[in-house]
């Protein structure tokens, strides 16, 4: 496990080092956006997806160029919905990473704003000659990524999760809920690799079914972790999903049926990435790390 985590630190470290290539402008008139773009995404997170996406690529004949590409635009998409999900007006937190939220560093306006940057940046990035695959094949990733962060996908978990503040959702609508809002990303890093790569429908059939076992059991972990977790080692405020009356599984299920329910999950996702073989073991270390994270 320790060698996944020191895996882990690389793919951070590298998703850095593009970000800090990427998020860089000519024009100094407006430099503070970019300040807060790079604040918002360098050296902070866990880097947990586009770590993904790099555990898929090593599976397959992958350009490492490409796989940075990937991960980085997923990585400011996930970085924008944080911003996002932080300000007033939605879950209305200070501090996100370890640190104060992006509109409590910048204001509210520069954070709306910067989430918006973060976004377009990332369909700019895999639009871009330098990624290495053929045009037809950015078109197909920024339209994969395009349908995962969109209002059937990412933003429309986004509604029902505030929706669930207003009106109890019921256990399956949660699971829609997880399955747009945290899953979609994941499916996403799971996929993307294994398509650019032009792999057998039947490995990426697989890597979806593991994507979607993962996606369900890192909200219930996440869950999980929002009423037990110490909020200095989380980086984020804890028991905001209670006290905002949010819908959650521990709250249609209760603290030890989320836990078993995280178990079977997890199970499910070893059986899927199984199709692989030893190739996959990776993959299958990932699952134990989500089952027993603490951050």
């Amino acid at each position: 496990m320790n060698a996944l985590k020191d895996d882990m630190d690389k793919v951070r470290f590298e998703t850095d080092r593009t970000l800090e290539k990427t998020l860089v402008f000519k024009n100094t008139d407006y430099d503070r956006i970019i300040d807060a773009m790079r604040y918002a995404t360098i050296g902070g997170g866990k880097a947990f997806r586009p770590f993904l996406v790099t555990l898929v690529a090593e599976m397959f004949p992958l350009k490492r160029t490409i796989v940075a590409k990937i991960g980085t635009a997923l990585e400011m998409v996930h970085s924008y919905s944080l911003i996002h999900d932080d300000l007033p007006c939605m879950d209305n937190d200070i501090m996100r990473r370890g640190k104060a939220a992006t509109h409590i560093q910048f204001g509210e306006a520069t954070a709306v704003l910067t989430g918006d940057a973060l976004l377009t940046q990332a369909f700019l990035l895999l639009s871009t000659h330098e990624t290495g695959f053929s045009a037809a094949m950015q078109v197909k990733l920024i339209h994969l990524l395009a349908q995962a962060a969109g209002a059937d996908g990412m933003i429309g978990g986004q509604v029902m999760d505030m929706l669930g503040e207003k009106i109890p959702l019921t256990l399956d609508q949660i699971q829609t809920m997880q399955r747009l809002k945290t899953g979609a990303l994941i499916r996403f890093a799971c996929t993307a690799p294994a398509i650019a790569a032009d792999a057998p429908q039947e490995d990426i059939d697989a890597l979806t079914t593991y994507a979607d076992a993962l996606g369900r059991l890192f909200q219930l972990t996440d869950d999980l972790l929002d009423v037990e977790a110490d909020a200095a080692l989380l980086g984020k405020s804890i028991g905001k999903d209670k006290q905002a009356g949010k819908s959650t599984f521990i709250g249609v299920l209760g603290i030890e049926e989320t836990r078993r329910l995280a178990s079977a999950c997890a199970d499910e996702a070893r059986l899927a990435i199984s199709h692989f073989g030893l190739k996959g073991h990776k993959l299958r270390d990932v699952v134990d790390l989500v089952l027993n994270r603490k951050k």
